[in-house]
Formats: C-alpha cells, structure tokens, sequence
C-alpha cells in the first residue's frame, strides 16, 4: 500500500508501505477511506520535531471500514464503518465512564 512519508525539512513521498497484521488480540486493521494530515503533521513535515526520523508515516486521522479484528474485539466487526482519531478511549475504564456520566446531554 502506499503512504505519505516524511522525507526531510520541506520534503514528503509517497512509498510502499507492508500490508498490516493483527499483532494484538485488541487491534483492529482498517482500510482507509479518506485521510488527512493535522497540524502535528504540518510541523513535522516543516522539520520542526527533529526526534522525526526519514520515512515517518504521516496521516494519523481518518475514515474507514475495518476489515479485520483481534479475538478481544467485541464491539467491531469487518464491515463497519469507523472513525480513525489520534485522540482514543476505550469506554470502559473508569476514565472513560467517569467523563460520560459528566457530560452534559
């Protein structure tokens, strides 16, 4: 598959990328539908963040179906249409139950 990479200050490609394998029983590959790059990006791509090395993968939000699941995946199946973001919750944990009882209707 390809992928946008950084490729040094200023510079981007596109290179092939290995397919995805599930290496958790809690991951989840989906195919991307639509992409987008964020401001994280942005600095990244302008050579501000040095720790980025060459051939960083960027696009880290997006749209898309999943095509396969872990054994620990209960609320996913293949097929479903899923939001991508670079900010996660799993809804169980006591973080994740605490924020949904305070937020307003």
């Amino acid at each position: 598959m390809k992928a946008l990479v950084y490729d040094g200050p200023g510079r981007r490609a596109r290179t092939d990328r290995p397919q995805p394998d599930l290496a958790a029983a809690t991951d989840a590959i989906v195919r991307v539908d639509a992409v987008t790059i964020c401001g994280t990006d942005l600095h990244i791509l302008k050579g501000d963040v040095p720790a980025v090395e060459h051939g960083r993968t960027l696009g880290h939000e997006a749209v898309g179906t999943i095509m396969e699941v872990g054994r620990a995946v209960t609320t996913l199946k293949p097929g479903d249409r899923v939001l991508v973001s670079c900010i996660t919750a799993c809804g169980r944990c006591e973080y994740c139950r605490k924020a949904s009882r305070t937020r307003p209707p």
